[in-house]
């Protein structure tokens, strides 16, 4: 066999195992890829113009959003053994992608970028009631 055919075997068994774990790629799956990604670059040029920028805090931001998708595989393995059709995965993806979607706002304002400022008082609302929620819960 050829290295091509075997590279190409390979791959296609990954994705069909990617495509299994996490419920397809979706329109969603897509969002919170993207969003996670858009994090990562504006948190990188966050941290490049604070002169702060260091491989440990990069790595610990790329294991947070492997764990993320592990997460949202988890959703989807709860889906299948409950019979949720989708709607456990769906909750996981809406919540990070929103999570995502807040740190890019937060990183815009680091990096001096003018956020309106409703978005700024829905972005800390967002945040508190966040934190709420979790000191309930212990």
């Amino acid at each position: 066999m050829k290295w091509d055919k075997i590279l190409s075997t390979i791959v296609a068994g990954l994705g069909a195992c990617a495509n299994y774990f996490f419920g397809g790629l979706d329109m969603a799956l897509k969002t919170l890829l993207l969003l996670m990604v858009l994090d990562y670059i504006s948190g990188l040029i966050c941290a490049g113009k604070d002169k702060s920028l260091s491989s440990s805090a990069g790595f610990k931001g790329l294991a947070k959003k492997i764990i993320i998708l592990i997460i949202v595989g988890v959703g989807v393995s709860v889906d299948n053994a409950t019979g949720a059709q989708g709607m456990i995965r769906s909750m996981v993806i809406f919540f990070y992608a929103s999570m995502e979607g807040i740190s890019i706002l937060e990183n815009a304002t680091r990096a001096g970028v003018p956020i309106p400022e409703q978005l700024k008082e829905m972005l800390v609302q967002l945040k508190e009631g966040n934190k709420k929620e979790i000191k309930e819960q212990d």
